[in-house]
């Protein structure tokens, strides 16, 4: 039986890598960085998967934050209500969910 991520069409230009493991980081560890965001943020938050097992989501006061990995391997933060999108410094594709969740973070605080 196929995973949910297996199923998906979408093909990595630059497949991101956990460093522990050396497995591709799938949607499941960026929604584990959502949920690790979550817990610093407080209770106003809440985390979800994204469609297809490949994004991460922010969700508080009707806005939604879709955290993913562009083709370069580099991590993304995304206001999915007016589309602004953020590359975060010192975190790309290898990083840890603890790493990725602590520059969502980051920048989370400064437009807060």
């Amino acid at each position: 039986m196929r995973s949910h991520a297996d199923a998906s069409t979408y093909e990595w230009t630059h497949p991101p890598y956990d460093d522990e493991d050396s497995a591709p980081i799938l949607g499941d560890q960026l929604f584990t960085a959502a949920r690790k965001a979550v817990l610093r943020l407080g209770d106003q938050w809440d985390a979800a998967a994204g469609p297809g097992g490949r994004t991460g989501h922010l969700r508080t006061n009707h806005t939604v934050f879709t955290i993913g990995v562009c083709e370069a391997g580099d991590i993304y933060l995304r206001n999915d209500n007016n589309g602004d999108v953020r590359h975060l410094p010192h975190v790309d594709a290898n990083s840890s969910p603890d790493g990725i969740a602590d520059a969502v973070c980051d920048h989370i605080a400064d437009l807060y």
